[in-house]
């Protein structure tokens, strides 16, 4: 089994950490269904009002920051066997939540 993740970040929209809080139920609404469709796939969101908050997840900051904007940020790992996750399958989600992706990241199995 090979699995892979994409990463993305965005703009949260949310003023306060429980704007955030519900910002990410949203999320987790929208992509709920979407992935129901891909059984190995699972989701990890976050909400980051800090940079330090980033660092602390092992994130580079000034690259969340380059593509989202400013803070706060939102940023979204789905990980996956590979290759079961179409490119184009969370589309309207990457819209709706004004994502861009940072990259996907593959593991090869050994050999």
């Amino acid at each position: 089994m090979s699995l892979a993740c994409r990463e993305w970040a965005g703009p949260l929209r949310a003023e306060t950490k429980r704007d955030a809080y519900d910002r990410l139920l949203e999320l987790k609404g929208v992509l709920g269904p979407i992935l129901e469709s891909y059984p190995s796939a699972r989701f990890q969101a976050r909400a980051y009002f800090t940079v330090e908050d980033m660092a602390n997840d092992l994130l580079v900051a000034e690259r969340l920051l380059a593509v989202a904007g400013a803070l706060p940020v939102l940023w979204l790992n789905i990980t996956y066997e590979n290759p079961e996750l179409p490119a184009d399958a969370v589309a309207d989600v990457e819209r709706q939540f004004e994502l861009r992706l940072l990259g996907e990241f593959a593991d090869t199995p050994p050999m």
